[in-house]
């Protein structure tokens, strides 16, 4: 507008008709001209208002975005010190305005950012718990049992650890209960292995309650194993060992395969007489009284083969057992050489006899009786000189060991002489290989060993123990 004023200005003619008109114009071009120079000054004082209120929180902003980078503050280009005043209203609010978007920019990209490492930094984390909980697997599993040697060996050793005694007594001071107590791993191992539970004695001293949880504790544990228990129940505790306990027994005489019994008699034919055993293979039992008719038929225990009579009393012609397929015989009470051969002809499998021999006369028949598989014999006599007229009625071929005792209880232990001729008429009359003989509580010099060892060429080994 100022220029078109201006333009015309310059184009009219001087005319003095006109001059009035002409000043007039002139007056009208310079309040326009002022009025649009106002207009523009105040413009630019309210840009360089807005640029300045712009240009601190720009410059806060940019320094801090530049710290972080490493940039200096003064490479920040300002558009207010480029240009001219004429324009800072257009180009310096465009740079302006750019700046800011970029400004704006940079929180986003930031935020952004962080918000990327928070979710790294948790899967980090999760990783890492796992990571942990994997390596503190790992280290238990080294120190568990199962860490470095098979589950299998681990029993192997476990059952190392039992007591000697054939039958283990609940004691948490032995195994198997103290494997339990060592860690969670080894009581694992432990209670796992039905072998470590496979024998158990059961004594009459105990109270009522703790026959029956530890019967049901132990049977479990022992699973399908065979079982080798020890019962001792003596007559004034009878009354405490009742039905449910009996039965709990009973219940696993599927799986007996050594029992020792010490009972009344009662209760000896209430377990045996009505059980089915079938890998019944080893029984002792002893009676605090003499025992009425007690019945054990081979179809209920098909698979026994050693019976021990632990009672003195206790005399076996009253006892109905599967002699026929009996291998091991031990005989505690005394009998006469009669009553012993009528036990002998009952069991020709016999493989190993003992018996407990009292003095009497011998029996009219002289013909000796032969026991074709009797390996070892051993003679308890309380008289020694009981021992040789016993060997008289016998012939055992394929003897190889023979035991002569003299109890502590006699009079004539350490003095009782051995039945030297008897030995070697038995020896050429079975046509045997004797191996060992074995003596206790007989006196027998050294020349009769050396005289023994050359007439029986195959004697190995004289015993005093």
């Amino acid at each position: 507008m100022i220029g078109q004023l201006t333009e015309s200005a310059s184009t009219a003619r001087p005319d003095d008709t006109h001059s009035s008109s002409l000043r007039e114009i002139q007056v009208d071009v310079d309040d326009a001209i002022h009025d649009a120079v106002s207009i523009i000054t105040e413009g630019v004082k309210n840009i360089d208002v807005d640029a300045t209120s712009i240009e601190r929180p720009v410059q806060g902003n940019l320094t801090i975005s530049t710290s972080s980078a490493h940039r200096p503050k003064d490479n920040i280009p300002n558009p207010f010190l480029r240009h001219g005043p004429g324009a800072i209203g257009l180009a310096g609010l465009c740079t302006l305005k750019s700046q800011l978007a970029k400004l704006d920019l940079v929180p986003a990209g930031v935020q952004g950012s962080l918000a990327g490492l928070i979710r790294n930094r948790r899967r980090m984390h999760i990783d890492l718990l796992s990571r942990t909980e994997v390596l503190e697997h790992r280290r238990r599993d080294a120190q568990s049992p199962q860490g470095k040697l098979p589950v299998e060996l681990w029993a192997q050793i476990f059952s190392l650890c039992l007591p000697p005694e054939d039958f283990v007594q609940p004691d948490p001071r032995q195994a198997p209960l103290l494997l339990c107590q060592i860690c969670r791993s080894w009581r694992r191992v432990a209670t796992g292995t039905p072998l470590l539970w496979s024998t158990f004695s059961i004594r009459g001293s105990w109270r009522r309650h703790i026959w029956k949880s530890s019967l049901e504790c132990w049977l479990r544990r022992s699973g399908n194993a065979y079982l080798s228990l020890d019962i001792s129940i003596p007559a004034y505790m009878e009354p405490a060992f009742n039905d449910d306990t009996l039965q709990l027994i009973t219940s696993s005489s599927d799986r007996w395969y050594y029992l020792r019994l010490s009972m009344p008699d009662n209760l000896l034919r209430s377990m045996l007489s009505n059980s089915y055993m079938p890998v019944l293979h080893k029984l002792e039992f002893s009676s605090t009284y003499p025992i009425a008719p007690l019945e054990i038929q081979g179809s209920q225990a098909p698979r026994l083969r050693t019976v021990s009579l632990l009672t003195k009393s206790l005399y076996p012609q009253s006892l109905t057992l599967p002699w026929h397929q009996l291998t091991i015989l031990s005989l505690q009470c005394w009998l006469n050489i009669g009553q012993h051969l009528e036990v002998l002809r009952k069991s020709p499998r016999l493989e190993s006899y003992c018996m407990c021999l009292v003095p009497a006369d011998i029996p009219l028949d002289t013909r000796p009786l032969v026991m074709h598989h009797l390996r070892r014999l051993e003679i308890v006599a309380f008289i020694g000189s009981a021992m040789g007229p016993v060997l008289t009625r016998f012939q055992l071929p394929k003897l190889t060991q023979l035991s002569f005792v003299v109890p502590s209880s006699s009079p004539a232990c350490g003095i009782a002489g051995w039945p030297k001729h008897h030995v070697m008429s038995l020896v050429e009359r079975s046509s045997c290989s004797l191996k060992k003989i074995r003596l206790k509580g007989v006196d027998m010099a050294e020349e009769s060993i050396e005289e023994t060892k050359n007439s029986i060429p195959s004697l190995i080994e004289v015993d005093f123990s």
